[in-house]
């Protein structure tokens, strides 16, 4: 089967394009994301449907809309001409297929004509790539053998991945040192179920000694909780009288001090008089800062004048005008003065010569006429100048190929020779005719007797007969033999032989002789006359002059000032020159003018700001200069207002401080009198008494509280002093707690014996963990038994294989050992399969290696070898076109070769369809046919 020709409706990035396939080889080329993979992909989902709608990304469906699908035109030598149409619908889309006999056809009759091979079949043999090679060396020898295997063997991929499956899911059931499998873990819960049943059947034997001790410690508890009831009783009692001891002595002392009596005393007195003699200090202290405040001012002067100086500075953005108009100005100025200077340098002239020359636009036209009238003279001049340089050219190679066709002359003797000839040629021809004549003379003799027999029998018998007729005849017969006689009389006898002899057989080479004078004379004749030609041609040319138009290009030139010397290319530019040095002297005048006007009103302005400010100032300092005297002026005004400002408040603040230690004063006196005091001191003590009083009465409130609070105590009779209580204390504390543990540990006992026994009374789980047990064995029985299931499958995949290697596998190895050898240039010989079921490689020196034990590149090249084996050997049953995506890249150049000599001598069996992004690839097979996948106009190649 071959691929003539893609149609391709929308898949992936392909749209509306047409490739026809019509040489054996066909190399996709085209860069990264061009779209090779794509049209790889297209030819695979064609024959073999649409990938699933779950893999969008692999369906290559047009993002932009549109048909989807395609057509591919396959010849096959059983089927004929086939089209094979697949667009969108179900999943893997919608097929028809048209047979060369008009029949037609879906899926049925596409699985047919694919000799019942689906995707991954036709991959497994007739497709690969590069990514397939670079994974041999990541596998193990023995998957290495396997992939090999399958490369070699039809079928052999899908049994050895069947087989890997199982073994992956035996793996997963059971593994002798494994904990994950299934088996292995049933094994140990079988183990643990088994451990728990013997601890259930432990446990109910000590039912009855539990009870026992159940029973005992419930006695003990109620002993406990008598004991503990006393103890805390106990405590209690003590704790109360500890607390309420010095309570009590604490309220006999502060009776004792209320009996003294309550005193007279203001509640917040004396914090009202702390308050009024804080304020007396303050405003002591305040007025005498204030009258300190007073006397450090300083007397206010003359106050200064702004007004000339604020109208000033009011003007600064005039002065900033004048000045910066004023150095632009002058900047133009100096530059409008280089500019002249630059200009005048330029066109060669001084100032007043630029100036008294005229620059009008009529000079520069007749200056431009002028220019135009010398070029043209001077163009023509050139061209005669040429033109007479080209003819003596052709005068000196005329002359030169004269005198070389003078050195190949033919020597003197051959012309000598060729003279002779010529004389010799007409004697030669006519000795030749005569001799011609001599050997006729014989003959004519006899023919002379015969006639003059003949003549004289005829007349002698006209004569008898009378016979007039015959007479004549006679007659004519006996002039005949007298004319032979006579000519015959004439032809010299003594002509010789020798120039004969001498010259005969050489006329061809004379002939070629005089041939070749003849020409070679011709040739000379021919020089001359170009040689005769190229000097009447010479003295014809007419002599053309442009010194009448340079003598008046350079009076123009004087005219206008300019040195003659100065250059034609840059005549014109000057001309320009000279008109901007008349535009830019006038514009100097203005400039001068202007800046006269502006340095007027720079000076107005500085006699004003010096009168102003009263003292000299510059250009460059006057507005910093008024600025600063203006400031000046203006904070001592400011200065002189906040003096006489700040006076004005300080008086006001030291009146109300005198009114204010008036009123404070007698604020003082009436505290007194409410204490009944007459001095500080006493007003003091008096305070001081008064608190202790109020202390008492608050803390003898709060005693009587706690006592109230603890109630009636009594002192325990075993008490007698407070070190032997917080003994007695301390012991029945210590006894308490432990009281207590050893409660909380006859509880924890209970509750473990009482949970134990009703556990052992309504527990299940011995009976579930029985059932329990039961499930697990059985589902171990099922694990086990499909254990051995996959088991007996290995095996018989393992016979299949043994039995595929000794069928079929040796006719494919046979012709994969000749491409190996092909493919390693000799290196390797033979390529075996061991007793253990490994590859191996056989070298040329007898050495034997184990495939793992190969180089990258030779491991790819026996897959290469057992894979193009296999499709050789399945070329009359299965003809299917082998499909290659770049699997030679990393080769190098010799095993690219070899592997590019290879594929040549298969294309007489077999189409090869190779996808590449690499420039070398695409040259490898000159004969095939390239296909530019990035290039729609290039998509059809023959």
């Amino acid at each position: 089967m071959k691929v003539e020709k893609l149609i391709i409706y929308g898949f992936g990035r392909h749209e509306n394009r047409t490739i026809e396939l019509n040489k054996p080889i066909a190399v996709f080329y085209g860069m990264n994301e061009a779209g090779k993979t794509t049209i790889q992909q297209f030819i695979l989902q064609m024959l073999f449907g649409f990938s699933a709608r779950s893999q969008p990304h692999k369906r290559y469906e047009p993002k932009a809309g549109g048909k989807y699908g395609g057509q591919l035109h396959v010849s096959d030598p059983v089927y004929g001409q086939v089209v094979i149409e697949r667009i969108a619908g179900k999943s893997a889309g919608d097929v028809r297929v048209w047979f060369e006999d008009g029949r037609r056809g879906s899926e049925v009759e596409l699985a047919e004509l694919l000799r019942g091979y689906d995707k991954a079949s036709y991959q497994a043999i007739f497709s690969f790539s590069v990514h397939e090679l670079q994974n041999l060396d990541q596998m193990t020898e023995q998957e290495l053998t396997r992939t090999l295997l399958s490369s070699g063997t039809a079928g052999v991929d899908h049994a050895g991945k069947m087989e890997s499956q199982l073994e992956r899911e035996m793996a997963e059931l059971f593994k002798k040192a494994g904990k994950l499998p299934l088996i292995n873990r049933l094994t140990e819960e079988v183990r643990e179920l088994e451990t728990a049943l013997r601890e259930y059947k432990q446990r109910a034997e000590t039912f009855r000694p539990t009870t026992e001790r159940l029973e005992l410690i419930k006695q003990r508890l109620a002993e406990v909780d008598h004991a503990e009831r006393v103890v805390i009783q106990d405590i209690n009692e003590a704790e109360k009288w500890q607390q309420s001891a010095p309570l009590i002595l604490k309220q006999h002392q502060f009776e004792n001090i209320l009996e003294k009596g309550p005193v007279d005393f203001p509640e917040s007195g004396i914090r009202q008089y702390e308050r009024l003699l804080d304020q007396h200090n303050e405003l002591l202290a305040e007025s005498a800062f204030l009258k300190n405040e007073i006397g450090r001012l300083e007397p206010v002067g003359e106050l200064p004048e702004t007004g000339a100086l604020s109208d000033l500075l009011s003007r600064e953005a005039e002065w900033h005008q004048i000045n910066s108009s004023l150095n632009a100005k002058q900047e133009e100025r100096r530059r409008l003065q280089d500019e002249v200077g630059r200009l005048l340098k330029l066109c060669g002239m001084t100032q007043e010569q630029a100036l008294l020359a005229d620059a009008s636009l009529e000079q520069e036209e007749r200056l431009k006429m002028v220019l135009e009238k010398l070029q043209i003279a001077e163009q023509e001049q050139a061209f005669q100048q040429r033109r007479l340089s080209e003819e003596r050219e052709r005068l000196a190679e005329a002359e030169y190929a004269f005198k070389r066709y003078l050195e190949a002359e033919p020597p003197e003797e051959e012309r000598k020779r060729a003279e002779q000839w010529a004389e010799i040629k007409p004697q030669l021809a006519m000795e030749k005719q005569q001799k011609r004549q001599e050997g006729t003379a014989a003959s004519n003799r006899t023919a002379q007797f015969l006639l003059g027999a003949i003549g004289i029998i005829g007349l002698a018998l006209a004569v008898i007969s009378l016979d007039a007729f015959t007479g004549l005849l006679s007659i004519l017969a006996l002039g005949a033999a007298l004319w032979l006689w006579l000519r015959d009389k004439k032809s010299p006898n003594d002509t010789t032989d020798d120039l004969v002899e001498r010259y005969g057989g050489q006329e061809a080479e004379y002939e070629a002789l005089l041939t070749k004078l003849a020409e070679y004379d011709k040739g000379l004749d021919e020089r001359f006359d170009a040689i005769e030609a190229s000097k009447r041609k010479i003295a014809s040319l007419p002599q053309i002059d442009s010194h009448k138009e340079l003598r008046e290009y350079r009076e123009f030139l004087e005219s206008l000032g300019f040195p003659e010397e100065s250059s034609r290319a840059t005549i014109l530019t000057l001309f320009d020159k000279l008109r901007d040095v008349h535009a830019a002297t006038g514009r100097l005048e203005r400039l001068f003018e202007d800046i006269e006007k502006l340095q007027g009103e720079q000076q107005e302005w500085l006699t004003q700001a010096q009168h102003a400010c009263g003292k000299a100032v510059s250009t460059s300092t006057v507005i910093s200069l008024l600025r600063a005297e203006w400031e000046r002026r203006s904070q001592k005004l400011e200065h002189a207002e906040k003096t006489i400002e700040k006076t004005e408040q300080l008086e006001q603040q030291a009146r109300k401080c005198e009114e204010s230690l008036a009123k404070i004063s007698s604020a003082k006196n009436e505290v007194f009198e409410r204490a009944a005091v007459a001095d500080e001191n006493s007003f003091y003590r008096a305070a001081d008494l008064a608190q202790q009083v109020r202390s008492a009465q608050e803390q003898l409130a709060m005693v009587q509280s706690q006592l109230a609070a603890i109630g009636k105590v009594n002192k325990p009779e075993a008490l007698v002093e407070e070190e032997s209580a917080q003994s007695f204390l301390d012991d029945s504390r210590q006894k308490l707690v432990e009281l207590q543990e050893e409660r909380h540990s006859l509880w924890e006992e209970q509750a473990e014996k009482l949970q134990l026994t009703k556990h052992l009374l309504t527990d299940e789980g011995h009976s579930m963990k029985l059932q329990e047990l039961e499930v697990k064995k059985a589902e171990f029985q099922e694990a086990a038994k499909e254990w051995a299931v996959n088991r007996a499958i290995v095996e018989v995949f393992k016979q299949t294989m043994d039995e595929l290697k000794e069928t079929k596998l040796p006719a494919v190895l046979e012709l994969s050992e000749a491409y190996f050898s092909q493919l390693t240039g000799g290196e390797y010989m033979r390529l075996l399969l061991s007793q253990e079921g490994h590859f191996e490689a056989l070298r040329r020196d007898g050495l034997r290696f184990r495939v793992i034990e190969l180089s990258q590149a030779t491991k790819e090249q026996a897959y290469l070898a057992l894979r193009f084996a296999l499709a050789s050997s399945l070329k009359e049953s299965h003809p299917f076109p082998i499909i290659m995506d770049d699997p030679f890249v990393h080769f190098d150049r010799l095993r690219s070769q070899q592997v590019i000599k290879l594929v040549e001598e298969l294309q007489r069996d077999h189409q090869f369809i190779y996808f590449t992004c690499h420039e070398t690839m695409r040259h490898a097979w000159p004969d095939a046919q390239q296909i530019d996948v990035a290039n729609p106009e290039r998509s059809i190649q023959a």
